[in-house]
């Protein structure tokens, strides 16, 4: 073979064996550089996994660090989800427990009502907490006022009341006439947690009747019967309005 044939052949084969040398390493630092890219962005993804979970309750937060600590890709996140989860599953056995403890507590037949309505209010709340389900956002219902008068001559001044109250976006379907009236009118609420409103109510209706006063009445915190922020107003027949009403 010539000197000059040998030299073409050994150019060509210098090309061909340097192109893939270029493909090869360029191959494998665009494998690597997609690699690190997606670490990233899952430890991005993670963090904001993280932020969100830290805002739910202990049975979310439960669920999402076990999860994560069984299918993250990076050894790493996957130490770190572990560790989290271990600390959710000793808080979500404390709040189990509690919620056990209340459980045994409430059956007790010597505890008050209002104990025992309180109590129940507490162990919803702790299986809410204990749920792997996020909370659902509930659109709050508008309060409702159901209005019983005594007698027939305090429908003018009830209608008072009614329109005092609607004025305050308070929803009051009508008037009826209830002949087993109280001894002194009642606003009538029946959750707990429903008593500021039911107090802020009772001082609407006391521009009209003075001697109204909130009452709660136990036995319905876990009611279906009686919806949130429904209430009952029962206008006692020796209840008088004010003196100065129009009539």
């Amino acid at each position: 073979m010539s000197e000059e044939r040998f030299k073409a052949w050994l150019t060509f084969w210098q090309f061909v064996l340097g192109t893939v040398v270029v493909g090869i390493f360029s191959t494998v630092i665009s494998h690597q550089i997609q690699t690190r890219e997606v670490e990233i962005k899952e430890q991005e993804s993670n963090a904001k996994l993280l932020e969100q979970a830290l805002q739910e309750d202990v049975g979310v937060r439960r669920r999402l660090s076990q999860y994560f600590a069984n299918v993250t890709r990076s050894a790493e996140l996957r130490t770190r989800w572990g560790e989290y989860a271990r600390l959710v599953e000793a808080e979500y056995q404390e709040t189990l427990s509690e919620k056990q403890r209340l459980q045994q507590e409430v059956k007790s037949p010597s505890l008050d009502a209002m104990v025992r309505d309180e109590l129940q209010r507490r162990i919803a709340e702790l299986e809410r907490q204990l749920s792997p389900k996020p909370a659902t956002i509930v659109t709050p219902l508008q309060a409702r006022v159901y209005m019983h008068i005594g007698s027939d001559g305090q429908r003018s001044a009830a209608e008072q009341t009614a329109s005092a109250l609607r004025a305050d976006s308070i929803s009051v379907p009508g008037i009826e006439l209830r002949p087993n009236s109280p001894q002194r009118t009642e606003l009538r609420y029946f959750r707990i947690a429903e008593r500021a409103e039911a107090e802020g109510l009772t001082a609407t209706v006391r521009g009209v009747w003075p001697d109204a006063a909130a009452k709660y009445v136990p036995g319905y915190e876990a009611s279906t019967a009686i919806r949130p922020r429904h209430y009952e107003l029962w206008i006692s027949a020796s209840s008088a309005p004010r003196v100065n009403m129009k009539p």
